[in-house]
């Protein structure tokens, strides 16, 4: 005869916080802004979780916005970004957003984009 084991509600608690945080773990925490980049890749994070957004490249980063794709609505915008200097930042909604910025100060050179795909996290 086969039982069904119970498993105390603590136990499935630990469970689902390993399974959770393996899946976060999973996605980049950290996104780095490069002008010389040509096909930036699509970055996956989880809504509210924290991202570190920083400038690895070896001059200033000029007109950084971070805005939702659809609507186009700003989320953020910082006008000069040092060269090393970094933030933390998350997103409250899920969707999709970009992350745009140029290596020149005049406002008419073209932009890097990169796309961020915000998830909801959800337990499995």
């Amino acid at each position: 005869m086969i039982r069904l084991a119970k498993i105390k509600p603590s136990v499935f608690l630990v469970f689902a916080f390993f399974v959770f945080s393996a899946i976060s773990e999973a996605l980049p925490n950290a996104i780095t802004l490069n002008p010389v980049l040509k096909n930036p890749e699509q970055l996956n994070v989880y809504q509210n979780a924290y991202v570190k957004i920083s400038n690895s490249f070896s001059s200033m980063l000029y007109n950084i916005t971070v805005s939702e794709s659809l609507s186009q609505k700003r989320v953020l915008s910082i006008r000069d970004f040092q060269s090393g200097q970094s933030f933390a930042m998350s997103f409250s909604k899920a969707g999709e957003y970009e992350i745009c910025y140029s290596s020149k100060k005049d406002v008419s050179f073209p932009k890097t984009c990169l796309q961020v795909d915000v998830l909801q996290a959800k337990l499995i």
